[in-house]
Parts: C-alpha cells; sequence; structure tokens
C-alpha cells in the first residue's frame, strides 16, 4: 500500500507535472530545434503505455514488484538525461505504427464511426422515451381536464 502511494506520487510528479510544465514552457515560447519533436515522442510514448496499462493493468497489478518496476519505467521514460521516451519510440513505436499505419487508420475511422451511430442511436431512443413520457402525461393531464369539466 505505501510502495503503490510512493509510486503515484513519484509518477504524477515526474511523468505528468514536470513535462506538462516543459511542455508550457516550450510552447510559451520559439521552440529550439528538436525540442517539440521531443516532446512529442515522450506524449505519444506516454500515452501508448497508459493504453497498454489500463487494458493489462488489471491483470499484472498484483505481480511482486509491480509498483516499483512501472516507477522505474516511468522515471526511465520522463527524465530528460535518459530520454528513454525518445529511444521506445524511436525503436518500437514509430516502426509499430509505419508498418500498421492503414490497419490503424482503419480501425480509428471504424471505431469513430461506430461510436458516432451507437450515441446517435442512444440520443434517438432517449428522446423518443422523452417524448413518450411527455405525450403520456399531457394524455393524462387532458383527461384529467375532462374530468373536470364533466363533473361541473
Amino acid at each position: 500500500m505505501l510502495l503503490s502511494l510512493a509510486s503515484h506520487l513519484l509518477c504524477s510528479w515526474f511523468v505528468f507535472l514536470l513535462p506538462c510544465y516543459s511542455t508550457f514552457k516550450t510552447l510559451s515560447r520559439a521552440p529550439q530545434d528538436g525540442e517539440l519533436q521531443i516532446l512529442c515522442m515522450y506524449w505519444a510514448v506516454i500515452g501508448a503505455f497508459i493504453a497498454v496499462e489500463n487494458t493489462v493493468g488489471p491483470f499484472i497489478s498484483w505481480l511482486p514488484f509491480y509498483w516499483e518496476l512501472r516507477t522505474l519505467f516511468l522515471l526511465y521514460l520522463s527524465l530528460p538525461q535518459i530520454q528513454g521516451s525518445t529511444y521506445i519510440y524511436k525503436v518500437y513505436l514509430e516502426p509499430f505504427c509505419r508498418s500498421n499505419e492503414a490497419d490503424l487508420d482503419a480501425g480509428i475511422a471504424s471505431a469513430a464511426s461506430n461510436a458516432f451511430e451507437f450515441f446517435q442511436s442512444r440520443v434517438l431512443g432517449a428522446t423518443n422515451i422523452l417524448f413518450r413520457l411527455l405525450n403520456q402525461h399531457h394524455a393524462t393531464r387532458t383527461n384529467e381536464d375532462q374530468g373536470s369539466t364533466d363533473a361541473y
């Protein structure tokens, strides 16, 4: 528990807050050669890591030394002296994305289309339910109003 807390604090500070501030500083002035590229590589690797970790994390987080190894790996990625994210990007992520670019583009387009269709069908279903409830309420009030005028 204590190691998990320490890991979260270290990762929050070194993996997210410091690179976020570094990105702000770089974007607030004219970036020097390669600065923006290094930051983009870093955020791409961190994004890929988070996606993979969210997928397989529940299955492997119980392994011994998981939090310690995770923390060391994230520090390796984030420390500018080491530039681990640049290495991981150039050796693994970029070649993977290049060789699978067409499939990734098709998958993203399909997911976006399916998500839009899903969202659209849910909104249509919700509006149908809402209108049905409103019509029932209106019909009930109309019947009540007619019933009260009949009593006079």
